[in-house]
């Protein structure tokens, strides 16, 4: 199973170069219209571990997918719909052993709908779904209220943004806002408190990744991820197991693996530097991981 950059799913002119971020904020969409849309197949891949300061929204058009919303956990079947809120730590997962994992998504700055942040678009419309700590994700399928709805709205969103159609940005911006207006009326009936607990941890998670992403190339140590945000090792190992499942070590392996990934495909380095550069110090180790994780060897990967 492989690692997918969302960035390269779809609309690749506005792919990031490595390092890649946790924090994709302002990576969608241009600066004057933040929205992108992504068609993706995780049938052999996964999206990894991330936020942005945009919402998402998505649907399930082959198989089934598995979301995970910090802790929460969600099995997406064909037609089902997902939002993720701002600032969401989110993944999304093959689910089972269908056939096929795909899945389309809109990820889209609240600022389209709501203007400035002074405005009473933003006050009335914008600010009370994404200053909401009890609303992380919502869940929709064929059965709740107002499904059909978006999901149309959504089908539209999408189609026009992949075709750019003329005058996209009109109709869009007049989809979104119903868009937002259902979804305000869904929210009122899905909010719940947050443990406490749970908020540290994954506000602690996201100074652990940052610090990750800025010092993967460099040696690090599990006291290196515990400094980086003033917690206990035990403490690092516990934010990584309750929220992601994984070990901080099989994370920054992943992600270094991401990396090296896309210096394979879109630079002239030999495999050995780049075997370096991605915190890679046993070109052995790095090509038995990278063939794990993508199938093939980096060499082959290149071709």
């Amino acid at each position: 199973m492989s690692i997918v950059d969302y960035s390269a799913l779809k609309n690749e002119e506005h792919g990031a170069e490595p390092p890649f971020k946790s924090d994709e904020s302002g990576l969608h969409g241009e600066a004057d219209f933040p929205i992108a849309v992504y068609d993706a197949d995780v049938t052999n891949n996964f999206v990894s571990w991330h936020w942005h300061e945009e919402l998402e929204f998505g649907y399930v058009t082959e198989g089934s997918v598995l979301i995970e919303c910090g802790k929460n956990k969600h099995i997406l079947n064909t037609g089902d719909i997902y939002f993720v809120n701002a600032n969401t730590l989110h993944a999304l997962f093959r689910s089972g052993s269908g056939a096929k994992s795909v899945f389309c998504s809109v990820v889209v700055h609240g600022s389209i709908v709501g203007g400035k942040d002074n405005s009473i678009y933003h006050r009335k419309y914008v600010a009370p779904i994404t200053g909401s700590s009890g609303l992380r994700e919502l869940i929709l399928t064929p059965k709740d209220s107002g499904y059909s709805k978006i999901l149309g709205l959504l089908t539209n969103i999408w189609n026009t943004e992949n075709t750019k159609m003329p005058d996209h940005e009109l109709y869009v911006r007049s989809e979104l806002s119903e868009l937002f207006r259902i979804l305000i009326s869904i929210s009122k009936k899905n909010v719940s408190a947050r443990p406490a607990a749970s908020i540290v941890q994954e506000a602690r998670l996201r100074e652990i990744l940052v610090f990750i992403h800025d010092h993967y190339a460099e040696k690090i140590t599990l006291e290196d991820m515990a400094s980086a945000a003033f917690v206990s090792k035990s403490e690092v190992l516990r934010c990584f197991k309750n929220i992601t499942g994984q070990s901080p070590f099989e994370y920054l392996k992943n992600y270094r693996l991401r990396n090296a990934a896309y210096m394979i495909k879109n630079t002239s380095d030999s495999i050995n530097t780049i075997c370096g550069l991605c915190g890679f110090d046993d070109h052995s180790y790095f090509s038995k991981a990278f063939k794990e994780a993508y199938g093939c060897s980096p060499r082959e990967f290149r071709k």
